[in-house]
């Protein structure tokens, strides 16, 4: 079913740069702030911030923007050798090692490649998340300027034998990384190039019965859709098979034992008459919910608030609720089950069943009148990904309500896709992200 395909892909100069790449790199567009992105820009003059989060202007027009600036950028970089393009197609094996917030020290193994694209419905590429127009018409405008996929998606696949991990392990033992750098962040990235056409051809083999799960990057996938139908369009002829039906990919194994999901937690603010207790107090008369006082945790003693969720959460879908208004944060557990009415009628039984969906739709939206359109805008919710960061939402004045989450297991997200179903945004924090800068594919 998924077609794969070797690149001959466009990668910063390794001879030039050396380990001073790790200053060309950046975190995926999605995740840098104004702050990041100006200290990316300050970093480098090659960073490829410059190109994938390039800064607009007020003096900006339809000559010169920030996207026909990034296509400047890329042009230039090209011609004058900071870039080069690789000799040879190729499949690009990365493995990321990282602390996994546990004290272990752990390798999240995949490879990059080109993937055929393919409509949702028709069950090769599989979403677990609704996507906003806005992101997706600044992508998009970013592909047609530039005509590259500058960063990849993020897509999971079922191989519970490891094969292709061994058949690339196998290929990359004795061959020195194109890349090997450790970022400030601590986090190790290599990549390798495997250009051996039998090994290419074994690996596509393998793919044509498999179905992929988008792990992260809707946005930049249905962008992807929505390029290659442009170029459809324009084009004069029909070509066979034509690069822009691909889109570059990171593919992992979903059985990898250093495929690591992290929480994402919630902040509440800006809702009208919030009352904290009223709240709990609606919860503990509910059917549907166990509320328990955590009477000897500190509020902000984010991993005592933590453990306490991790331990329910192997009990039932679970969350921490630290309110304004209430002294003592409160364990919140789902004893209810897939026909409760706190969830919508066209939710599938595979999204009651996480947590992130109790949450939104028995909470939020019933309790707190967070409307779904609401929660897609953040008209109400901020989302921390970083514990220290969510326990510091305690101090900003608007905090309402801090929630503190379970990440959401792998399993969880493979019935979810299969079912067709959606989750909440941040439903998932695949963790780490895959850098931009790695390996550029051209369009």
């Amino acid at each position: 079913m998924a077609k794969l395909r070797a690149f001959r892909g466009i990668r910063y100069d390794e001879k030039r740069f050396g380990d001073d790449v790790k200053a060309l790199v950046a975190p995926p567009y999605d995740v840098i702030d104004t702050r990041e992105q100006d200290a990316l820009h300050a970093q480098s003059p090659y960073n490829i911030v410059r190109l994938d989060l390039a800064r607009g202007s007020d003096a900006d027009h339809p000559e010169d923007n920030r996207y026909t600036r990034a296509r400047r950028h890329l042009m230039d970089w090209l011609a004058t050798g900071v870039l080069r393009v690789e000799d040879a197609p190729s499949f690009y094996v990365h493995h990321q090692t990282f602390e996994d917030g546990k004290g272990s020290e752990v390798t999240r193994r995949g490879f990059i490649s080109l993937v055929g694209l393919a409509e949702y419905d028709e069950g090769i590429v599989l979403p677990h998340e609704r996507t906003l127009r806005g992101p997706k018409v600044d992508r998009l405008e970013l592909m047609k300027a530039t005509e590259c996929n500058l960063s990849q998606i993020f897509m999971l696949y079922d191989d519970p034998e490891s094969s292709i991990d061994a058949l690339l392990d196998a290929a990359v033992a004795n061959q020195a990384p194109l890349l090997d750098i450790t970022t400030e962040d601590g986090i190790a990235h290599t990549l390798w190039g495997v250009s051996d056409e039998a090994l290419v051809a074994k690996v596509q083999a393998f793919f044509e019965g498999k179905s992929l799960l988008i792990a992260d990057g809707h946005h930049r996938y249905e962008t992807a859709l929505a390029y290659r139908d442009f170029r459809r369009e324009v084009a004069a002829e029909p070509s066979p098979d034509p690069i822009y039906d691909y889109v570059a990919t990171f593919l992992v194994n979903m059985h990898d034992p250093g495929l690591a999901v992290f929480p994402t937690h919630r902040v509440v603010h800006g809702v009208k008459d919030y009352d904290g207790a009223a709240m709990i107090a609606k919860l503990v008369a509910s059917p549907d919910f166990k509320v328990t006082p955590l009477t000897q945790v500190d509020a902000r003693d984010g991993e005592a608030l933590v453990r306490a969720c991790e331990q329910a959460g192997e009990r039932h879908a679970s969350f921490v609720l630290v309110s304004s208004g209430v002294q003592t944060p409160q364990l919140v557990e789902f004893v209810g089950g897939v026909d409760s009415s706190i969830f919508d009628e066209e939710t599938p039984a595979q999204v009651r069943a996480l947590d992130v969906a109790v949450l939104h739709e028995g909470l939020f939206d019933r309790m707190l009148g967070i409307s779904k359109a609401a929660q897609e805008a953040k008209t109400n919710l901020r989302y921390k990904k970083k514990l220290p960061e969510a326990i510091a939402e305690l101090d900003e004045p608007d905090t309402q309500l801090l929630v503190i989450m379970n990440a959401t297991p792998v399993e969880q997200v493979n019935k979810v896709c299969r079912s067709g179903g959606k989750m909440p945004q941040k439903s998932t924090y695949f963790y780490p992200k895959i850098l931009s800068g790695l390996i550029i594919n051209p369009l």
